[in-house]
């Protein structure tokens, strides 16, 4: 009996940081910065989930 594992090939794209602020009255707040401009459509994506929490 044999078994097949998938194999994904991918060449990174870039690093997406997110860093958490947090206030003295518990005010929370992000930052999202990448290092390259052709995933800025992913830093929408956390920018906008991140807005619900």
């Amino acid at each position: 009996m044999s078994t097949t594992k998938d194999i994904i090939v991918a060449e990174k794209c870039g690093t997406i940081t997110v860093d958490v602020f947090k206030t003295d009255n518990n005010f929370r707040f992000f930052y999202i910065e990448s290092n390259n401009k052709d995933i800025l459509n992913v830093c929408d994506i956390i920018e906008d989930t991140l807005k619900l929490y």
